[in-house]
């Protein structure tokens, strides 16, 4: 970890959060001194494991813009589907000002953050637009945990790689990971050998049978 992150990280979590005013206070230094220090060390630790550049991704947007920013940064996809409900919108409008993502470079879908059947409807249109690409990543690291699900499970059907951010370091008390320690992980494909359950062959067949 840098010095000047862990200084910085002391200095954050020393701040006082017993009124509303003060919780935006913290919030405003944690963007504003230590954001561009995560990025640093979050793309330095974890560049190696990029073995290419994703040239789609689809992310499922949640209440948090850090994760998602920092995988976009360490990606750098040429295009996006970013997919989001009414009460992630504000956050999605986050990661696109963090990132600076010009207006053809992604596209946003509302969805319903308990109907897993309209995230499988959104995926699968962009995959067919895209025309089925091979180097396409879904982020699910956002999101309900319905939404991360949905899209989880989708991209185990089409077979295209899935991550996200974590971490084995979360600070509950500040309600986010300690800094330094955010971490991309890679998800293999449940389904990579074949269904090994009933249901599980149905919903494939099906969805194939829709793919092509």
């Amino acid at each position: 970890m840098k010095k000047d992150l862990k200084e910085f990280t002391q200095e954050w979590m020393q701040l006082e959060r017993k009124t509303l005013e003060q919780r935006r206070q913290a919030d405003e230094f944690y963007e504003s001194n230590l954001m561009a220090l995560i990025e640093e060390d979050f793309i330095e630790r974890n560049q190696e494991k990029v073995c290419e550049k994703a040239e789609y991704i689809v992310i499922s947007v949640g209440t948090s813009y850090e994760p998602i920013g920092l995988n976009i940064k360490l990606f750098t996809p040429q295009r996006i589907l970013f997919l989001y409900t009414d009460k992630t919108e504000k956050t999605l409008n986050k990661i696109v000002r963090y990132c600076s993502l010009e207006p053809d470079i992604y596209e946003k879908r509302r969805v319903s953050e308990t109907d897993p059947l309209d995230i499988y409807r959104e995926i699968k249109r962009y995959y067919l637009e895209w025309n089925k690409p091979d180097k396409m990543y879904i982020d699910f690291t956002g999101g309900t945990k319905a939404m991360s699900a949905a899209a989880a499970m989708a991209g185990a059907l089409i077979d295209i790689q899935l991550i996200y951010v974590g971490t084995n370091d979360y600070l509950t008390d500040f309600r986010k990971p300690n800094p330094g320690s955010e971490t991309l992980f890679y998800i293999n494909n449940p389904l990579a050998t074949g269904p090994k359950y009933p249901l599980l062959a149905k919903v494939y067949e099906a969805w194939q049978e829709q793919m092509e």
